[in-house]
């Protein structure tokens, strides 16, 4: 970790004053209790920015809207990019995209559990007009329809070609299987359908051809 950057640091100690993360030196890194947008333990993991602070000492901070660049204009939707998950909101995830920039993933597109400190992989799927970034978890549209039909397949196989989910499957049994929404689920078997890959039964799906 260099001075000027961001990174997703363990903490080791929290008192009154502030916290300590483990950066790799000999001596920890401090985060002052000013700094902290939230109350931070022992043993999680923090996403922070770090740099000098008036007397010339190393600290961190997780006020990242501070140091943050905008993002660049005219980007289409559907760009991929690195995710360190920052905290959690009423609305959803905040998150840091690329070490750069700061997003959103609202809790409707979030099918998998997240914790702070995470590293996942996003796409955008709109720039507000107030410069704010919205981010969803799955490739939109035929690419994500794709890439999940291609995981379905997998487990068809690794099933011996039948796999006792449906169209009508409870959410949580899709998301347990392939960490998806059901809407997204039933738009891959369409396409796979379509493609006469599988056949829908009563019970289940069934493999037709690899």
């Amino acid at each position: 970790m260099q001075e000027n950057t961001f990174a997703r640091l363990r903490v080791v100690d929290n008192g009154r004053l502030g916290a300590f993360l483990d950066w790799g030196q000999p001596k920890d890194l401090f985060l002052p209790a000013e700094e902290q947008t939230r109350e931070v333990f022992a043993g999680e993991v923090v996403v922070v920015f770090m740099h000098l602070d008036f007397t010339g000492r190393p600290v961190a901070s997780m006020r990242l809207e501070n140091f943050a660049q905008p993002l660049p204009p005219n980007l289409k939707p559907a760009r991929r990019f690195r995710l360190w998950i920052v905290e959690e909101t009423a609305l959803g995830f905040k998150v840091l995209m690329d070490e750069q920039h700061l997003g959103v993933i609202y809790h409707s597109e979030i099918f998998k559990p997240l914790r702070c400190g995470d590293e996942v992989t996003g796409y955008l799927k709109k720039v507000r007009e107030d410069g704010k970034v919205d981010l969803m978890l799955q490739p939109p549209g035929i690419q994500g329809r794709d890439d999940l039909g291609r995981k379905i397949l997998d487990q068809l196989k690794a099933n011996h070609g039948f796999l006792r989910l449906t169209e009508k499957s409870d959410p949580e049994l899709i998301y347990r299987h392939f960490g998806v929404s059901k809407k997204q689920f039933k738009m891959a078997l369409g396409g796979l359908y379509k493609q006469q890959r599988i056949s829908l039964e009563p019970d289940g799906i069934r493999l037709l051809r690899d």
